[in-house]
């Protein structure tokens, strides 16, 4: 097997790995693999190779890693704006399927079919059937208040 080839593979499972992780030297490393193949495929020197791929990898990362963590930070901004998860439940109307005691005792909720545990905003008992808005979270417990 020539060792372009491995090179080029090389680059294509560091490419893959670059997708599954977002780690920016892989994608780096996987340049100077292609530059290291092509100049295998010229016929060049094994020391040439070699320093082919690493100019390759040090020019890549000069030029692409900042680009690329400021294309990472522009998408995380824009995420942030969006309601997600958890914070998707909150202002959400449900009903009480299981009574909520009074002291800050758990009851149940269910939203969108699935049974969630629910404490009272204020601490006071809510009945079963009860109305409720969905306030807050304290990790997998919603907070809820009735509706009035």
């Amino acid at each position: 097997m020539s060792l372009w080839i491995v090179y080029l593979i090389a680059a294509a499972v560091l490419m893959i790995i670059e997708l599954l992780t977002g780690f920016v030297a892989t994608f780096c490393v996987a340049i100077g693999c292609v530059i290291a193949a092509v100049l295998d495929f010229m016929g060049l020197s094994i020391e040439a190779q070699l320093i082919g791929l690493a100019v390759g990898v040090i020019v890549a990362f000069i030029l692409f890693a900042p680009l690329i963590n400021h294309l990472r930070k522009k998408h995380n901004v824009h995420r942030e704006e969006y309601n997600s998860n958890m914070n998707a439940l909150i202002g959400r109307e449900v009903f009480v399927t299981q009574s909520i005691p009074d002291g800050g005792g758990v009851g149940r909720v269910t939203v969108d079919g699935d049974s969630w545990q629910a404490v009272s905003n204020s601490g006071d008992a809510i009945e079963s059937g009860v109305r409720v808005r969905v306030t807050g979270y304290d990790s997998i417990i919603l907070t809820v208040k009735p509706v009035i």
